[in-house]
């Protein structure tokens, strides 16, 4: 659903298994579905804009999403074991849902209004509009130590397609060079060789909503209601100018086709580093306190609206407001538990995090509450992974294979978490020693 930072989508995931909300929507749309021969046409989408249009002839409302996948597969020539790299999705402005194999895209979209009702916040004519399309996009169940082997070029191409996308709907967080960066490697891509006659500002400048999110081609003087000069800030057209200059020179002997495998692998690096890369997101809320600094009493909590990212390794919480990742926690530090509040009226159901940290020399266990919608998809998400990587383990141990330390991590610099920075104080969080005991909440003012 867009939010306050104008996102248009949000991705759902229902793991590896359904919730009985979801299990009672498809079988009730079974019975009602009517045998018919008739054919359906659909277009099969890609992040690099790309359709695939095809007519099912005989019953087409009953095709499989595997046999969509296979149409895919076919047409831009992917290797046919690549269904662990990626899955046939169906996404609207309002969420994204990714179908397992045998799942029925026609039957699925025909509950697109039922599922906004279960898993969106969106209002009646909101949801009455939307309308999804069928996707062909990342597996979210694809590992990175996965990805960082594959060579094929058109999986790398749809692949860092799909990373551009996060990248410029503002999901994928990364620093200010690093957006300079990948704004160089996309303008290489797609505008080829730096030329100073074609390449003008004026050029760059209209063009920059394909280079930058949305959060930082806004006036500086609008962004988070601060007003003054902007001293010493370059404009973007400028940065991306230079980044495409830079990176022309870098590549000023080789022919830009011939690169292109080079050039995805290059952008996708960047984005590896970060622990969101490859998730599913989520819309939720999570309380943070207001102190007396912002003229109110102490204590007194607000609703900060957060993007959840998931994907096989951990959890990352971002504010959406600010564009600022402020937790991120791998499966192996983190435990959870579901509360539906199903016999609360009017109360969303929330995922309750449980992770360890060290506060003052002394570790302690901190716990977040996510309140959201879709809450249930979460917690499946994370079941699914979390067993995953259970079974990749004891299979590594049935084989006899040990893992050096650090290997496999390259992008992920040794840890889940190390591009960001947790910022505990901006949550409210619960604390409790190692036995248990819950700890009285510090006065930070």
């Amino acid at each position: 659903m867009a939010g306050s930072s104008g996102r248009s989508l949000q991705k759902m995931d229902m793991g590896d298994s359904m919730d009985e909300e979801t299990r009672r929507l498809v079988q009730k749309h079974q019975l009602q579905d009517d045998a018919t021969d008739d054919s359906v046409e659909v277009v099969i989408w890609m992040r690099d804009r790309v359709g695939i249009h095809v007519t099912l002839e005989c019953a087409g409302h009953e095709a499989t999403a595997e046999d969509l996948f296979e149409v895919v597969v076919k047409e831009r020539n992917l290797p046919q074991d690549c269904d662990n790299v990626f899955s046939i999705w169906l996404v609207s402005p309002l969420l994204e849902l990714r179908l397992k194999k045998s799942h029925k895209p026609f039957q699925f979209a025909q509950m697109w209004d039922e599922f906004c009702v279960l898993y969106t916040d969106s209002k009646p004519d909101e949801i009455s509009r939307d309308e999804p399309v069928v996707m062909f996009q990342r597996n979210v169940f694809l590992t990175l130590e996965e990805e960082m082997n594959i060579c094929h070029e058109v999986m790398l191409s749809l692949l860092y397609h799909e990373a551009k996308f996060n990248v410029i709907e503002g999901r994928y967080v990364v620093q200010p060079e690093e957006y300079d960066q990948l704004a160089g490697i996309q303008a290489l891509i797609h505008l080829e060789h730096y030329n100073a006659n074609t390449h003008t500002r004026d050029h760059y400048k209209e063009e920059l909503h394909k280079f930058y999110p949305e959060f930082m081609r806004k006036p500086k003087s609008t962004k988070f209601f601060k007003f003054g000069k902007n001293d010493g800030v370059e404009p973007l057209e400028v940065r991306v100018e230079r980044a495409h200059r830079q990176i022309s020179g870098a590549y000023k002997d080789k022919d830009i086709k011939q690169a292109l495998p080079a050039l995805y692998r290059t952008y996708l690096e960047v984005c590896w580093q970060y622990a969101f890369y490859g998730s599913a997101f989520f819309e939720g809320k999570i309380q943070k306190q207001v102190g007396k600094i912002k003229g109110h009493l102490p204590g007194v909590e607000k609703d900060m609206e957060v993007l959840v990212a998931l994907n096989t390794d951990g959890i990352c919480i971002i504010d959406q407001l600010r564009e600022d990742p402020m937790l991120a926690v791998p499966y192996e530090e983190l435990s959870w538990a579901l509360d539906t509040n199903e016999e609360e009226e009017n109360r969303m159901a929330v995922l309750m995090l449980q992770f360890l940290v060290k506060e003052e020399g002394e570790e302690v266990t901190k716990v977040l509450q996510v309140f959201s919608s879709q809450a249930k998809m979460m917690d499946a998400l994370i079941e699914s992974c979390v067993k995953r990587k259970h079974q990749q383990r004891d299979q590594s141990a049935r084989d006899g294979i040990s893992v050096p330390d650090g290997a496999g991590k390259k992008f992920r610099n040794e840890r889940f978490c190390s591009k960001i920075t947790n910022k505990l104080e901006k949550m409210t969080l619960s604390t409790y020693s190692l036995k248990g005991d819950k700890i009285p909440m510090r006065d930070s003012n």
